[in-house]
C-alpha cells in the first residue's frame, strides 16, 4: 500500500491518467508542457515501482500484492491482479526505461508529421 492506495493499481493506473493528461495539452501547441507532464508521469511511475521490488518476498511461489475487486458482479467478472517473482522485475524494468524513452525523445521529436 503507498499512501494507503493499492501499488499494483497505481502502477497500473499513473501512466495511463498521465497518458490522457499529456493527449489533453493539445499536441503541437503546447509540446514543452506535454513533455513536463510526460516525465513527471514517468518518474513517478518508476518510484511507485520501487515498493514492489523492495517488499517482495522471494522465498514463496505465492502472488503477492494480491488485489482482488468485484467489478461486473452479475457475470462473477472480478478486478483481479498480483505479481510473482518474475513479473516484478519486468515492471520495474519498465517502469526504469520509461523515463529514460521520455528523456530520450525531449529533443529529438519536435513536432508531428503527416505521412
Amino acid at each position: 500500500m503507498i499512501f494507503g492506495l493499492p501499488v499494483i493499481s497505481v502502477a497500473i493506473w499513473l501512466p495511463i491518467i498521465f497518458g490522457v493528461l499529456v493527449l489533453a495539452t493539445g499536441g503541437d501547441k503546447n509540446a514543452q508542457l506535454a513533455r513536463i507532464i510526460a516525465m513527471v508521469g514517468a518518474v513517478l511511475g518508476f518510484l511507485v515501482t520501487i515498493p514492489l521490488y523492495t517488499g517482495f518476498h522471494y522465498d514463496t511461489a505465492q502472488m503477492q500484492f494480491v488485489e482482488v475487486h468485484e467489478w461486473i458482479s452479475r457475470f462473477n467478472i472480478r478486478y483481479y491482479v498480483g505479481v510473482d517473482g518474475i513479473s516484478v522485475l519486468f515492471i520495474l524494468l519498465t517502469a526504469f526505461f520509461t523515463p529514460i524513452v521520455v528523456l530520450a525523445g525531449w529533443q529529438v521529436i519536435e513536432k508531428r508529421r503527416k505521412p
